[in-house]
């Protein structure tokens, strides 16, 4: 949601400023298309990605699975977890969200705009399934 409203709020504010320079009718337009690009880019975007993203921490994986017209899922054996963070920023404490990261040696998965509460208990408790040894 923050990267969505970061990108359209600096357009949005490139056509109000094109729409008081140039005036009459298509100043009115400019202004119009601004605030449409910030109502869709930066609030509509936003919700939809929110509502396409899922995720499920279980026993033996985690299951990510996002997307909407190309659907992604990927799956993290627990065994192959090395570590787990959470992630704030200046920006994400104004909504009050968290990400969960969790890292392999492959790279690293982010679960995000979590409520902190939720993220500090995903993070325990991937943690705390990542150290559990295999069973032989």
């Amino acid at each position: 949601m923050l990267s969505a409203l970061a990108g359209a709020a600096p357009l949005g504010i490139g056509l109000v400023i094109g729409g008081a320079a140039v005036g009459g009718a298509v100043g009115l337009l400019l202004w119009a298309l601004a605030v449409v690009v910030v109502a869709v880019g930066g609030v509509a975007l936003p919700l939809i990605r929110w509502r396409l993203w899922r995720y499920e921490v279980r026993d033996e994986e985690i299951d990510l699975l996002r997307g909407a017209l190309v659907v992604r899922r990927t799956l993290i054996p627990m065994t192959r977890v090395q570590h787990v963070d959470t992630q704030r920023t200046p920006l994400s404490d104004l909504f009050e969200l968290r990400s969960v990261t969790v890292h392999t040696a492959a790279g690293s998965h982010s679960i995000p705009a979590l409520r902190e509460g939720d993220a500090a208990a995903i993070r325990d408790r991937i943690a705390l399934l990542a150290r559990e040894p295999d069973e032989l």
